[in-house]
């Protein structure tokens, strides 16, 4: 299979990394893979269209970006290459919603929470994309050992305690523009996922409504439920706040790096700034810690790449619950999990694990082996490929 990668901007060269990755994910399962960098090549459709006559392309993969591309004679990218494209939406997709919104009916989606498939499908139908479906984040960067024991662990490793990301600022809600009676109903959909230990935004904002007594299944609010992001990134930025917070009253001693953490610094005593990172320096960051610190951004049933680049960089991961890693990690033992309904407790527990050499040890050694046999990008290759033949049968 020939496949097309294409390479954007993004913040703090996260995807850029993704792509690189994914490349050679593709490489090592047999597959031929070029990555077509719109940085160095802003003119997309050339490009493309250049790869396209050199050689048939089976596939074109992007992550968040260029669904809603179309060239002057009003083609899309798969169009172009005359091949399925995958857009592999590792935000929430509706966070995007104008990109998703033009993304082609021939398209495949690809989104890294089951809630944001069931989303796009209760919102938009079964047949508004050629396939919607779940592919998890897979670890990126280069691996590092842990070490040959609890000793040279400690020692190689500074950094007793890593949070890597950017910390949200403390501002009004999106919806804080609206009208009274709109503003109300996200109001009661934030109470409601905030309350509970995870409640995908559409869901929260849903029960919002029929508390309202609204019928969300109404077709005349199928525009208002696409605002449902509103609710994930506003619960995402108030729980990331949260964590910082319940840290602090713990006596946690976190080394920071990332965007935004000005107010933070000031406000708690107990942060240590690196610096604005790019994401491959987060990565080196995390080969010299103990303990990698996640919020895995409101993604309650699905994948954030940190506690998975946490165990490639040989660090044993604490982030709080997810239904995904709950299926594919044994809790406590290959990477720690916190509750958001006890998050006291959960810092407690951070920090204990930060207290014992030995258990970071252990947990870094068995994660890092799972993560190795099962969350590389050569992993999630059958599923991409997987959505481009569905999308393939629908064109």
């Amino acid at each position: 299979m020939r496949v097309i990668l294409i390479k954007g901007r993004s913040t703090y060269d996260l995807l850029r990394a993704f792509i690189d990755d994914a490349a050679t994910g593709f490489v090592e399962a047999g597959h031929q893979a070029e990555i077509l960098d719109v940085v160095a090549e802003p003119d997309v459709a050339a490009g493309l269209a250049l790869r396209a006559r050199q050689a048939p392309v089976d596939l074109v993969y992007s992550l968040n970006i260029l669904s809603d591309f179309r060239d002057p004679d009003g083609r899309a990218l798969g169009e172009i290459a005359r091949a399925p494209h995958v857009v592999h939406f590792v935000d929430h997709p509706l966070s995007h919603l104008d990109r998703l919104e033009k993304t082609p009916a021939n398209a495949a989606v690809l989104v890294i929470d089951p809630s944001h498939a069931e989303a796009i499908l209760s919102i938009y139908g079964p047949d508004r994309f050629g396939f919607v479906g779940f592919c998890p984040h897979a670890c990126v960067g280069p691996t590092t050992s842990p070490g040959r024991d609890a000793d040279t662990f400690a020692a190689a490793r500074p950094i007793p305690i890593l949070f890597p990301g950017t910390c949200p600022p403390d501002g009004p809600p999106p919806w804080a523009h609206m009208q009274p009676g709109v503003q109300s109903l996200f109001e009661a959909a934030a109470e409601i996922a905030l309350a509970s230990e995870w409640t995908s935004g559409l869901a929260a904002l849903d029960a919002a409504m029929r508390g309202a007594g609204l019928a969300p299944e109404d077709p005349e609010f199928a525009g208002f439920r696409k605002l449902a992001s509103y609710v994930h990134e506003w619960v995402r930025a108030v729980r990331r706040l949260r964590l910082l917070e319940a840290a602090a009253l713990a006596g946690l001693r976190l080394q920071v790096a990332g965007k935004g953490y000005a107010a933070a610094l000031t406000r708690y005593s107990n942060l240590t700034y690196l610096g604005d990172v790019d994401f491959l320096g987060s990565v080196a960051l995390m080969s010299q810690s103990r303990l990698v610190l996640s919020a895995n951004a409101n993604f309650g049933a699905g994948s954030h790449e940190r506690p998975l680049c946490a165990l490639n960089a040989g660090a044993a991961p604490a982030s709080d619950f997810s239904s995904f890693y709950d299926s594919q990690f044994v809790e406590g033992q290959e990477m720690m999990l916190y509750r958001w309904r006890g998050l006291a407790d959960g810092m407690a527990e951070v920090g204990r694990l930060a207290g014992d050499p030995q258990a970071m040890f252990d947990m870094a050694v068995a994660g890092q082996a799972k993560v190795l046999a099962e969350h590389r990008w050569k992993h999630r290759i059958p599923i991409i490929a997987a959505a481009a033949e569905q999308a393939r049968i629908r064109r």
